[in-house]
């Protein structure tokens, strides 16, 4: 006899809603929120301020009615900083906006989705470019024949030096154009971004590049396939980031209009090719930042594969006890991701920072400024939030809205600081953000 059950009368039930939305991207963005910027008003087209950067060199000891040395002077620069653009839009149409409104009909309002969600979006950008130089380099192609196919095999994340994880920063759905690192001029050709390697070695492209496309060429995003021109891209539009901040002219030799080489008060101490982590080389590069600027360290930034290697350091004078001592403990703070110390002073990871490097600043001495214009709102110099998208024959029955922000970051003391690049040791697990796969 059959009897009335779940699949007989499927077409009687409801669909059951929960309202609830569950939040599947990563929007931690650690690295601004430990650097604390001093905030400056910005006006015209650069902030100039003076440095002193050399003394006199008269004074000497002298006998009796000797000769003593001739004058020389004190010495000055001006340094210059400008400012630089993030914008994003958001562009939706009218029955997305309208049919959405009732919690009837849609689990949130895709007019507020869009745009609570987007300023997530520029947050990781700005922890993207603080972990990296200003150039808005990506990646770099390393391919010896780019061109012969549209799988493309990249290194250097974020334009520094390293083999591993090169496409970290890119998300599949992005334009990107090519720079030839010699002259900053953009290879022909734009292409789309189709997929990244889960091994973070390589990335899929809608079509094969130009034969100009060579390797060790500049990744960067492009706003749209139609540009030709490098100045519609992210290359050198980019706020500065900790490399360039803090560096020697490895990345930055012309530091706001100061020449690294010649003022080298605004090189950061950096340890090339550093090699293994010891005790030694923690002590050393914090006396030598005294040595040259009475700079003090108080904190200590790497990529978690670098604490690693800091937490096996320790491993061997670590007691692995706890309140119930048949329960031994192995872990630390580090376990909770907590900071480990050198010294007293935190050692804080960081999942955007570069790899196989580490910095360490004093960050009172460093004097990080931001100048700013506009910290970040939505356009709406004509009484309006959301635009008519199109006239005439492009019109559309769409609405954009358009977000922005304009500001540099900058260090007036980089000489507080040091840098250890070239680390080796490290165990990296290649892990690309959720989000961005």
């Amino acid at each position: 006899m059959a009897s009335v059950n779940t699949q007989t009368i499927d077409g009687l039930y409801k669909k059951y809603y929960e309202n609830y939305v569950s939040e599947q991207t990563l929007n931690k963005q650690p690295l601004k929120d430990y650097f604390k910027f001093e905030q400056v008003e910005f006006a015209s087209q650069d902030v100039t301020y003076n440095a002193h950067v050399s003394r006199n060199a008269s004074p000497m000891f002298v006998t009796e009615d000797g000769a003593f040395a001739d004058a020389t002077s004190q010495g000055s620069i001006q340094l210059s900083v400008g400012q630089r653009k993030l914008m994003a839009r958001v562009r939706m149409t009218w029955e997305a906006m309208h049919d959405s409104m009732k919690t009837e009909a849609a689990f949130r309002s895709a007019r507020k989705d869009e745009m609570t969600r987007i300023i997530d979006d520029i947050a990781r950008i700005e922890e993207f470019a603080l972990s990296t130089d200003g150039r808005g380099v990506l990646c770099r192609v390393d391919d010896a024949t780019p061109d012969g196919a549209v799988t493309i095999t990249v290194d250097a994340p974020g334009g520094i030096t390293g083999d591993d994880f090169g496409n970290r920063f890119i998300m599949p759905g992005i334009f990107i154009a090519f720079i030839n690192p010699a002259t900053g001029e953009m290879r022909s050709g734009v292409r789309k971004v189709v997929s990244c390697s889960s091994d973070g070695t390589s990335i899929v492209v809608d079509a094969v590049c130009a034969s100009t496309v060579a390797d060790n060429d500049y990744i960067v995003q492009a706003a749209n396939s139609a540009v030709t021109s490098s100045l519609d891209t992210s290359y050198e539009n980019a706020f500065m980031g900790v490399m360039g901040l803090f560096d020697d002219g490895t990345y930055r030799n012309n530091y706001f209009g100061a020449d690294r080489s010649r003022y080298t008060q605004y090189q950061s101490y950096v340890k090339a090719s550093t090699g293994a982590q010891s005790a030694d080389l923690f002590q050393s590069v914090s006396d030598v930042m005294d040595q040259r600027l009475g700079g003090v360290t108080s904190v200590l930034m790497g990529h978690h594969s670098v604490r690693r290697v800091y937490l096996q350091l320790t491993e061997a004078d670590r007691r692995y006890t706890a309140a119930n001592l048949q329960k031994p403990d192995v872990g630390t703070v580090a376990f909770t991701q907590g900071d480990m110390s050198v010294g007293e002073v935190p050692f804080k990871a960081i999942r955007t920072f570069p790899l196989a490097t580490l910095l360490g600043i004093d960050a009172k001495g460093v004097q990080l400024m931001c100048y700013g214009s506009e910290k970040g709102k939505w356009e709406d110099t004509d009484g309006r939030v959301f635009v008519r998208a199109g006239v005439g024959s492009a019109a559309r029955h769409a609405f954009e809205a358009w977000y922005f922000m304009r500001k540099q970051y900058h260090a007036r003391t980089p000489g507080k600081a040091w840098r250890c690049d070239g680390l080796t040791g490290q165990t990296l697990v290649v892990v690309r953000e959720a989000g961005i796969q």
